[in-house]
């Protein structure tokens, strides 16, 4: 028996275990279920059916094989019905079902299967049916009910995209099981990439992977703020080709009984963790500043709450994936006056930091405002503060200095206790 979560991503599991936490998703997807808010009229396999070709036993006998051994192959026992959809994108997709008696279903882009051959194919249906054995379409249906009208906080926003890429290696890795020819799955992705069938050019698969490992280090700290929901090819090709040399790949690819691959997952760790901070140089001063500015203006008031706490870290998850370890350790540093005063000198050095100086002085200050207000409350040591930071630091006029305090008051600030 195929052990799925043996197959899956360490980090795709942590990741949706912690959003499925944060969103209680144990309780919310039972209820959409209950309601029948979530696939509830069939609707789209109506449409399926009407505006598209099935793959049928009768209709078209060696496509549907080649679908049905793939399903048998992942041991995926589920009912899918398959389409072919008359498209010119190279793409694929599933449409996962909660209920029993409707089926998932999986399209083929008819440009898809006018390019690839069957070893191809097999991946890319198996990559579908990935997404179906792991389930992890459970957590994307909630986030996007639960944030259909509005936006989630910017550090659950960066975890769920960031999940997102890590699904779809997952799901690379059943596309591997299901063909069992590294060569043919990274062919399909070279397709992808480049619309070309592999005979157009001398494929060599050897200096296709090379040629992503190095795109892969000149690029990574601007690919991994990238706003999209699949990991770029060179990560996708290199993530499967360390899977495909791994201990729990060849066992399961033998039919053998496997077990979690601790190997495996250090080895993709080291490269995923390149991504856990989206930025440059000069965003790591930012951080510093977001982070020292923000614990010194929450304790001027002599009581750090959760709310300025919560408004520090959803700024720092504008480039950190685990921004909360990165408070901790400034904390347990104990040397926050000394990284806010380098942090600033930093900023607002034209040497260090080539872009506008009064942008970033504005926003700097902003930042502070926001988080003297993040508890719905304002003191009058905190506009002292403010004052003497805006002038000294800054070197904004009085007038200036009201001013932002004013327009962040009018946006932000919600007074309570009435």
């Amino acid at each position: 028996m195929l052990k799925y979560d043996h197959i899956r991503l360490d980090l795709e599991k942590k990741f949706g275990e912690e959003i499925n936490r944060i969103i209680h998703g144990n309780i919310v997807l039972k209820l959409l279920i209950d309601a029948r808010i979530i696939n509830s009229d069939d609707s789209y396999s109506k449409v399926m059916d009407s505006y598209n070709f099935r793959i049928t036993k009768e209709m078209t006998p060696k496509l549907f094989d080649l679908c049905v051994e793939v399903k048998d192959t992942l041991q995926f026992s589920d009912q899918i019905d398959f389409f072919v959809v008359n498209s010119p994108e190279m793409n694929a997709f599933a449409i996962p079902s909660n209920y029993k008696e409707i089926p998932h279903r999986i399209a083929l882009n008819s440009t898809i299967i006018d390019k690839m051959d069957d070893d191809e194919l097999r991946f890319v249906v198996g990559h579908e049916i990935g997404h179906l054995v792991t389930k992890t379409y459970k957590i994307s249906q909630m986030m996007r009910f639960l944030f259909q009208d509005k936006e989630p906080n910017m550090l659950l926003k960066q975890k769920f995209m960031f999940w997102e890429k890590l699904c779809e290696l997952s799901a690379d890795r059943f596309g591997l099981l299901a063909n069992k020819n590294i060569e043919k799955a990274i062919s399909s992705f070279f397709k992808l990439i480049s619309g070309l069938p592999k005979n157009t050019i001398d494929f060599d698969l050897k200096a296709f992977i090379k040629q992503n490992k190095d795109y892969l280090k000149t690029h990574i700290n601007e690919l991994a703020a990238q706003n999209i929901s699949h990991p770029i090819p060179s990560l996708r090709v290199v993530s499967l080709d360390i899977f495909s040399r791994s201990d729990v790949y060849k066992k399961a690819a033998g039919r053998k009984k496997t077990a979690h691959d601790a190997k495996l997952g250090k080895e993709m760790d080291k490269i995923l963790n390149r991504f856990f901070f989206m930025g440059n140089e000069t965003d790591v001063h930012r951080m510093r500043f977001i982070a020292s500015a923000g614990l010194i203006m929450a304790q001027i008031d002599k009581q750090i709450t959760q709310g300025e706490i919560d408004s520090i870290l959803d700024t720092l998850a504008h480039y950190l994936l685990f921004p909360k370890n990165f408070l901790d350790e400034m904390i347990k540093d104990q040397k926050i006056n000394e990284i806010f005063n380098d942090s600033i000198n930093n900023l607002l050095n034209p040497k260090t930091n080539r872009g506008s100086i009064e942008q970033e002085s504005e926003m700097m200050f902003n930042y502070l405002i926001s988080i003297a207000v993040s508890d719905n409350d304002i003191s009058q040591a905190e506009i002292d503060f403010l004052n003497s930071i805006g002038s000294e630091l800054f070197g904004f006029t009085k007038e200036k200095i009201s001013y932002l305090i004013a327009v962040i008051l009018a946006n932000n600030f919600e007074p309570f206790g009435l």
